[in-house]
C-alpha cells in the first residue's frame, strides 16, 4: 500500500523510461533527467529505457544515454525492433525471410532472433520490417512495396509521425510507413508505442509485477501505458504540452503529473475529488471512492478538485482554478506543480460532464 510521503520511485519496483522527449532531446540531455534516474536506480528502482526508436542497436543506446550521464548498459533497453522481430517470427515462423527496411538496430534484432535478412522483393521475403532510418531511400521504399503486394507481411516498428529533436519535431518511422502504405494499400502491423506489447516485454524482462511508464507523448508513452494497465508518470519535457494534458482524453490520461523527472524523486500530493454526492482521494496511485454516485461510474456534473493549496472547480460548462489565488486559465497562465495537477484533474472531470473546453484553456506555463 502506498504512503503519500513516498516518492514515486518507491512507490514501483520498475521504471520504463522513454527515451527522446524525457532522458533526451537528439545529443543533449534534457535539464535533471540524468542524475534524477541516477538517484532513483541508486534508491532501488530497476529501470528499462523503452524506445520507439529502431535505428540504433541496444548497445549504442546504451553507450549514448551513459555518455549522458544516465545508468545503463545494452540489457537496460529494450528497443521496438526486438518487438517487431518477434512479431515476424510468431506471425511467419521462425526460420522466416524478412525484408529489412531500417537500420543496424532493426538488422541485429533480426539476426539476433534468429530470422533470414533478405534485401530484395526478388528473394520472396515472408515479411517486411520497417523501422526508423535516417538514410532509407525511394529504392528501400518502393522494395518494400514490392515485396508486401507479392503477399508479404507488412510490420511496422513504431508509427511515430515525428521525433523531437533539438532543432525541433523532424519526420518520424510513422511518416515514412505511410508513404509504403499509401502505395500499397496495406496498413502495417505496429510492434511499438502505443501498443501495449513493448510496454508489458520490458516489464516481464525484469519480473515486475508493479512498473511506472515515464513519458511525454501522449500519443505513443501515455496511451501505450494506458492500453497495458501500467501507470505512468507525464513530464513537460517533449512533445505533450500543459494544455494538452488538460485536453487529454480518457485514454491518453496519465497517473501522475510533473514538470520533469524531479518528480520520480519527490512525494506526490494527494489529489482530493469533492463532488454533490460523494468524495474521492487519489492519494498517488491509490483512487479511493466513498460516494456511491463515483464508485458506481456515473459521471459527475460538477465539483471541486484540492491539491495542496490549489483547487480547482469543474461544472458542465467549464474549469475555475483558485485557492491561494484565483486564476484564469482561459486566456493562459503560469501555474504552480499543485495548480496543474488541480487544473488537469477538474479539466478531465468537466470533459467527462461534457465541457467543451478547447476555448475554456489557454496556453499554460508550469513553474516551480
Amino acid at each position: 500500500m502506498s504512503t503519500p510521503d513516498q516518492t514515486l520511485a518507491e512507490r514501483y519496483d520498475v521504471g520504463l523510461f522513454d527515451l527522446d522527449g524525457v532522458c533526451y532531446l537528439g545529443n543533449e540531455a534534457i535539464e535533471h533527467a540524468p542524475e534524477e534516474v541516477a538517484r532513483a536506480v541508486a534508491g532501488g528502482l530497476r529501470h528499462v529505457y523503452v524506445t520507439n526508436n529502431a535505428s540504433r542497436t541496444t548497445d549504442d543506446v546504451a553507450r549514448h544515454l551513459a555518455a549522458l550521464g544516465f545508468p545503463a548498459v545494452a540489457a537496460d533497453v529494450v528497443t521496438s525492433a526486438q518487438v517487431g522481430a518477434d512479431i515476424a517470427a510468431r506471425r511467419c515462423g521462425e526460420a522466416a525471410k524478412v525484408l529489412v527496411i531500417g537500420g543496424a538496430g532493426l538488422v541485429r534484432a533480426v539476426e539476433e532472433r534468429g530470422l533470414k535478412i533478405v534485401h530484395s522483393a526478388d528473394d520472396g521475403p515472408d515479411a517486411v520490417l520497417q523501422g526508423f532510418f535516417q538514410d532509407v531511400t525511394w529504392h528501400d521504399l518502393s522494395e518494400a512495396a514490392l515485396a508486401i503486394r507479392a503477399g508479404a507481411l507488412y510490420i511496422a516498428t513504431n508509427l511515430d509521425l515525428v521525433i523531437p529533436r533539438e532543432r525541433g519535431l523532424m519526420v518520424g518511422n510513422g511518416a515514412l510507413v505511410g508513404a509504403v502504405s499509401l502505395s500499397t494499400g496495406v496498413k502495417p502491423i505496429s510492434g511499438g508505442k502505443p501498443e501495449p506489447e513493448i510496454f508489458l516485454a520490458a516489464a516481464r524482462g525484469l519480473d515486475s509485477r508493479k512498473p511506472l511508464a515515464i513519458g511525454d507523448n501522449l500519443d505513443t508513452d501515455i496511451k501505450g501505458a494506458v492500453s497495458a494497465g501500467i501507470d505512468c508518470l507525464h513530464v513537460l519535457t517533449g512533445l505533450a504540452s500543459a494544455r494538452n494534458i488538460c485536453l487529454a482524453p480518457p485514454e491518453v490520461r496519465p497517473t501522475f503529473l510533473c514538470d520533469d523527472m524531479r518528480g520520480l524523486n519527490e512525494p506526490y500530493p494527494e489529489v482530493l475529488i469533492e463532488v454533490e454526492d460523494g468524495r474521492s482521494r487519489q492519494t498517488g496511485d491509490e483512487l479511493i471512492d466513498d460516494g456511491e454516485e463515483i464508485g458506481s461510474g456515473a459521471v459527475a456534473k460538477a465539483g471541486t478538485v484540492t491539491v495542496g493549496s490549489a483547487q480547482a472547480r469543474w461544472t458542465e460548462s467549464g474549469v475555475r482554478l483558485f485557492g491561494e489565488r484565483e486564476i484564469d486559465v482561459a486566456g493562459g497562465a503560469t501555474l504552480n506543480l499543485d495548480e496543474y495537477r488541480a487544473l488537469v484533474h477538474a479539466a478531465w472531470k468537466a470533459a467527462d460532464a461534457g465541457a467543451d473546453l478547447d476555448a475554456a484553456v489557454g496556453e499554460i506555463t508550469v513553474v516551480r
